[in-house]
């Protein structure tokens, strides 16, 4: 049996594919769904600041007294510094005052207080909504990179949330356990 080379179409059958440099079809051209977002910018505290009352140093002192005891009993003496320098620096995080933050949200990313991340840093984005404020909670795309936890004014939510669903997956979680704890004891 001779090889025979396989047919090819007539010309007149081929598809016409349209050409990329065909009007209103080209990537670079900007269409209506493209266009330009407004930045938004506000100002936020960088990190949620409860009072802590003389009661609550006190439990505190109470707690690395009771583990530098135990820690004497049971002869750890390296344990004994540890819980001190452990205890003085739960002291002096407490008493830090939060600063204001300049928070700015583009088309390019999120920008605070001047240093810039862009979208492609992070994973996806939830939303925590509490009584007394809300945050976006970003999930960073690296392995070991922290969570960035963003405050705002509850006034601007439906507005911030809009802009990052057009660049990030909306992937609201529950707070874990370290969390819950820091809240509980309102750190």
């Amino acid at each position: 049996m001779p090889d025979e080379a396989p047919q090819q179409p007539e010309p007149e059958a081929q598809e016409q594919l349209p050409d990329e440099t065909d009007e209103g079809i080209g990537p670079d051209e900007p269409g209506e769904l493209d266009e330009p977002e407004e930045p938004i910018s506000w100002q936020a505290s960088e990190f949620v600041h409860h009072h802590k009352s003389p009661l609550w140093y006190g439990v505190l002192g109470l707690i690395v007294f009771v583990l530098a005891a135990v820690a004497v009993w049971l002869h750890l003496w390296l344990e004994i510094g540890l819980f001190l320098a452990m205890g003085a620096a739960v002291v002096v995080y407490a008493r830090k005052a939060p600063r204001t933050l300049l928070y700015e949200l583009d088309g390019d990313g999120l920008t605070i207080d001047g240093k810039k991340y862009g979208f492609e840093d992070f994973r996806s984005f939830g939303v925590v909504e509490d009584t007394e404020w809300h945050s976006i909670d970003l999930e960073p795309s690296k392995r070991f990179s922290p969570r960035m936890v963003v405050l705002f004014d509850s006034s601007s939510l439906d507005e911030i949330v809009e802009h990052l669903e057009r660049h990030l997956p909306r992937a609201d979680r529950e707070p874990d356990v370290i969390e819950r704890i820091t809240r509980y004891v309102r750190f």
